[in-house]
């Protein structure tokens, strides 16, 4: 039995990554990597950006910065913690869209509201 460094899951020998946090257990010899399947994490880059500059942009600039995270964490090895930084970009991106769809809801109101007068 194998340990993980990273969270102390025991693996089994043949196992090159932790079945709880997907961390790599040890090197194979030569430096090859080895193999896994490929996997797409989604960094939601485009639609971060875009929540930035027309949701909101405080909220938008949280979602950029989780996805920025997630390729550099999948070319880690990360996957886990890709994976992670995938799922908070796209929730952020709801917040923001939420958000702007709040704050339409209560401009209209406040100008409906107004124009009784």
């Amino acid at each position: 039995m194998i340990y993980c460094s990273r969270c102390g899951t025991q693996n089994e020998d043949n196992y090159y990554k932790c079945v709880k946090c997907e961390a790599l257990l040890h090197q194979p010899l030569g430096g090859a990597q080895p193999y896994r399947a490929q996997e797409h994490v989604p960094d939601y880059l485009v639609w971060s950006i875009l929540s930035a500059l027309f949701c909101c942009l405080p909220v938008g600039i949280v979602a950029i910065v989780y996805s920025a995270q997630v390729g550099t964490k999948f070319r880690a090895g990360d996957i886990a913690g890709a994976r992670y930084s995938s799922k908070r970009a796209k929730a952020w991106c709801w917040i923001a869209l939420a958000s702007w769809a709040g704050f339409a809801v209560i401009g209209s109101i406040a100008f409906r509201a107004a124009s009784w007068h």
